[in-house]
């Protein structure tokens, strides 16, 4: 009888304990599959979430390109604005805008300095477009505009009133660059500097020069007047 008793016991013992696993089972099935559903949920969510971070990108890289284009242009009509402003008188405006339209269309920091010292002579800043040029002449040497630079270098000193200078930097120009294109402007101007020094006859010899080496030159026809203007004063 008492072994009877125990098997019951021992079996309502099991019995018990096997219920409770199936329900700790049944719990433990129940939490994974509400992990499995919340990661899910989070996957999706992390998706949008890319998603929605993806298309504000390119909204901001498009803003960025906008704004880029709008910047770009304005400051080429600031630039446009800019070169209708007369220069001031003695400054040869054809010449400023040939070399304005020139380096217009170049990026670059050495495009930059020049750019800036046509803007500093056309705005009548002698001082700061002489150390433009002068800074673009001793950095950038013979590029197609360094010969450029030392006319313009020249044209300021004649404006500042330092002739002995200005002449320095237009025989530069011709002597250092003879096959560029500011020979027939730097012996013209350079005469300009000869006759405000009061060299008169250095200013003719410096002309005749340009009439005969460039006589196809538009400033040789000029040249030719001042020289009889220079030889009637004499």
């Amino acid at each position: 009888m008492r072994k009877a008793n125990l098997s019951v016991a021992i079996v309502l013992l099991f019995g018990g304990c096997s219920a409770r696993i199936e329900a700790l089972e049944q719990e433990t099935r129940r939490e994974i599959k509400d992990l499995r559903q919340l990661h899910a949920e989070s996957t999706v969510q992390m998706s949008q979430i890319r998603q929605e971070i993806r298309e504000l990108q390119g909204q901001v890289e498009e803003l960025q390109h906008v704004s880029l284009g709008k910047t770009r242009e304005l400051e080429q009509s600031l630039r446009q604005l800019g070169s209708r402003v007369p220069p001031p008188t003695g400054v040869p405006e054809e010449l400023l805008t040939e070399d304005e339209q020139r380096i217009a269309t170049i990026n670059s920091p050495a495009a930059d300095l020049f750019r800036q010292g046509l803007s500093q002579l056309r705005a009548g800043n002698f001082e700061g477009s002489r150390e433009s040029f002068a800074q673009f002449a001793q950095t950038n040497p013979g590029t197609a505009f360094t010969d450029n630079a030392l006319f313009w270098l020249g044209i300021n000193y004649i404006k500042l009133g330092r002739y002995d200078q200005a002449v320095v930097s237009f025989s530069d120009a011709f002597t250092t660059y003879p096959a560029e294109d500011m020979v027939p402007a730097s012996l013209f101007y350079l005469a300009e500097a000869f006759e405000k020094m009061g060299s008169t006859r250095d200013a003719i010899d410096t002309l005749q020069k340009l009439i005969d080496e460039h006589s196809r030159s538009p400033l040789a026809r000029e040249a030719r007047t001042r020289v009889q203007a220079l030889k009637r004063r004499r």
